[in-house]
């Protein structure tokens, strides 16, 4: 069923194939750069992929969309988490089904897994320090965050393993050991960062670790965007070929559980990330991406090193400057009142969170659904490109006004005076 949805129109309703069994994965089928859209009707088409393995193109019966799928056989890639087999495998997309191209057995319990969310809307690639210096970000719509359960043996203790893998190439970008961890796990990944809450039986309590991706080119500085020449055309680069990422890595303890998280989006991507938490205390708690830095500066104190990890030291390259205002690290992550989104109201048994962008950059929809349904606009960076309600308009109007006339007088006595000149 296609649906357009500002008119409510279903442009076109066609039944799966009968021989389509359970539903794994959608891909749409998008054009190449430059490339003409395809000409069916506003009508998307994409491959379904079922629980066997088999590759169906719709709408069926398309010219459009078989070209498309030939045009896009290069570059259309699967994965599959399975759970029984506590494994990652990887595919390419053929017309005629799929072929592996990777496996990854992790022998362990598959307990969360996620993958960038917000993919299709645009993003800001660097991020600009107080010293005007730039860190790039390893951007990556390819990314993959499973998280494992490890179990210690005869003791009852047990601990996580969190793995971003590149699901066209399975290589293994990042691999982080959290003792003590245990289910329930919740992941989320955008852009250049995962985010992982899971609780920790050993210490009573529940604990949060993010994960934030650079890569590794140096900051060239303004000459070379000047005189960069031929260097700075856009280029398209294959995941084969990427580089390493540099990965920092940081943890809090979080004072509540979650039973569902999302990430805000906007239009542009400008207006910083907020992460979006439902509590099991029935509300729904919105924490900046700025709290949730691993460039946060450690505190030589015992509690900020116990959680944090052994190794606290930055490297020069992303350590903040005097310039930029980050705050130092706090082993402690607050719930405060002014972050609930849900004030006063309570939802209970959230299953998952939609956000969307709005017309305004600065503004984010969220929409929460379970045992009951909750709509709210979130601005992470407030309502900058948005007039207050005290705005006064009066003096905004009577200064347009004084400008267009005063334009209007300087204009007349210039054309006069210009006319009085020539007469001479």
């Amino acid at each position: 069923l296609w649906m357009d949805p500002p008119p409510g129109k279903t442009p076109r309703q066609e039944a799966l194939p009968a021989t389509a069994s359970r539903l794994a994965s959608l891909l749409p089928l998008m054009p190449r750069r430059h490339a003409e859209p395809p000409a069916d009707g506003g009508v998307q088409p994409f491959l379904l992929i079922d629980d066997k393995r088999q590759v169906y193109t719709l709408p069926s019966g398309s010219e459009s969309a078989q070209n498309l799928v030939k045009d896009s056989e290069d570059r259309l890639f699967h994965y599959e988490v399975d759970d029984a087999s506590q494994s990652v495998q990887g595919f390419s997309v053929k017309k005629n089904g799929l072929t592996r191209l990777w496996n990854i057995e992790l022998g362990e319990p598959v307990v969360a897994s996620a993958a960038p969310e917000h993919r299709e809307y645009p993003h800001v690639p660097v991020y600009i320090k107080g010293d005007s210096t730039i860190l790039y970000k390893y951007i990556n719509t390819n990314l993959l965050a499973v998280a494992t359960e490890e179990s210690g043996g005869t003791s009852n203790s047990t601990s996580l393993n969190l793995y971003i893998l590149d699901s066209v190439t399975g290589h293994v970008l990042h691999q982080s050991h959290v003792p003590g961890g245990a289910k329930p796990v919740h992941l989320v990944a955008c852009d250049n960062f995962v985010v992982m809450h899971y609780q920790n039986p050993k210490r009573t309590r529940f604990e949060i670790t993010v994960v934030e991706l650079f890569q590794a080119k140096a900051d060239d500085g303004p000459w070379d965007i000047i005189f960069g020449g031929g260097q700075l055309k856009n280029q398209t680069k294959s995941a084969h070929h990427l580089e390493s990422p540099i990965p920092l890595q940081q943890t809090y303890i979080f004072p509540a559980g979650v039973t569902a998280m999302a990430t805000t989006a906007t239009l542009k991507g400008i207006t910083p990330r907020s992460i979006i938490m439902a509590l099991t205390t029935e509300h729904i708690f919105r924490v900046g991406k700025e709290m949730l830095n691993p460039r946060r500066p450690y505190i030589a104190t015992g509690a900020a090193a116990a959680v944090g990890g052994k190794d606290n030291k930055l490297p020069s390259q992303f350590a903040p400057t005097k310039e930029e205002f980050v705050p130092p690290y706090a082993p402690m992550l607050p719930v405060k009142a002014i972050d609930t989104l849900t004030h006063t109201h309570s939802v209970g048994q959230v299953r998952g969170m939609i956000s969307s962008p709005s017309g305004l950059e600065s503004t984010s929809l969220v929409f929460c659904y379970g045992l009951d349904l909750f709509f709210t606009p979130v601005q992470s960076a407030k309502a900058y490109d948005v007039l207050s309600p005290g705005f006064n308009y009066l003096v905004l109007y009577l200064s347009v006004g004084i400008v267009v006339v005063l334009w209007a007088v300087t204009s007349y006595f210039a054309s006069r005076k210009a006319l009085q000149e020539r007469w001479k």
